[in-house]
């Protein structure tokens, strides 16, 4: 059974899609039926990014005074959207010219940035994730510290913010 399209995720990008006509006509099968479309993946990149930094919001707002931390939330949550659906269509040229990427691969981000400009954008694009991953670890070690400091601080025990996020991180 030959898989389905499904190109309702795509109306907005149709210029930008391969395949697709002046009309907006799509003449030859892009995405598969059931696989992750442009749409899904641009809301799943701009999740990851916000999603452990919503965590620090309250305080990213106050240290920006206000509105201009909610104007830099909006900007940046425009710009992962834009950046989801980029990677989003990068992966379907992928899947389209390479047979290896048609099925379930690993590591995609790399993978990405491999063949678009060699073994340097693969590279690259690993260390972003890791320092990504690393961010992320951070704010969950800072918040959890603050968190037992303030827990075991209202029992009369009182240790610095700096020796609760070297417990945290041991534990």
């Amino acid at each position: 059974m030959a898989p389905q399209t499904s190109f309702n995720n795509l109306k907005v990008l149709e210029p930008l899609v391969p395949g697709s006509s002046e009309k907006g006509q799509i003449t030859q099968e892009v995405v598969k039926h059931g696989g992750l479309g442009i749409l899904t993946a641009a809301i799943f990149l701009a999740g990851e990014m916000a999603g452990s930094g919503v965590l620090a919001l309250p305080a990213a707002m106050i240290g920006t005074g206000g509105w201009l931390g909610l104007a830099l939330i909006f900007l940046f949550t425009a710009n992962a959207g834009f950046s989801g659906t980029r990677l989003g269509l990068c992966w379907i040229m992928l899947e389209e010219r390479y047979e290896e990427f048609r099925g379930e691969v690993r590591d995609p981000y790399p993978a990405i940035g491999e063949k678009a400009v060699g073994r340097w954008g693969r590279i690259v694009s690993m260390i972003a994730i890791s320092l990504t991953l690393y961010g992320g670890g951070c704010v969950f070690i800072v918040l959890i510290a603050q968190l037992l400091g303030s827990l075991v601080a209202s029992v009369g025990f009182s240790l610095s913010l700096c020796l609760w996020m070297v417990i945290v991180a041991v534990c």
